[in-house]
């Protein structure tokens, strides 16, 4: 009986530590599209994507503006 306790208190510890590792990476600032999504030419595109997945807004940033950047 013991045995079966201290292994259901590992397994709920190991839990409760994985939980707190995926909370900290959904908290991610920046999420970058390659290619499309209108940029360079259409910003108001990338940043209608970019609220279509969740993210608050987007914008076109990198090299010549290729790359359609969403933001938290």
């Amino acid at each position: 009986m013991k045995v079966l306790a201290i292994a259901f208190v590992v397994v709920l510890v190991a839990g409760l530590v994985s939980t707190a590792d995926e909370e900290d990476n959904s908290q991610a600032a920046l999420v970058r599209v390659r290619r499309g999504f209108g940029c360079p030419i259409n910003q108001y595109q990338c940043h209608s994507h970019c609220k279509s997945i969740g993210r608050r807004g987007g914008y076109c940033g990198g090299p010549f503006k290729l790359t359609c950047t969403c933001y938290n």
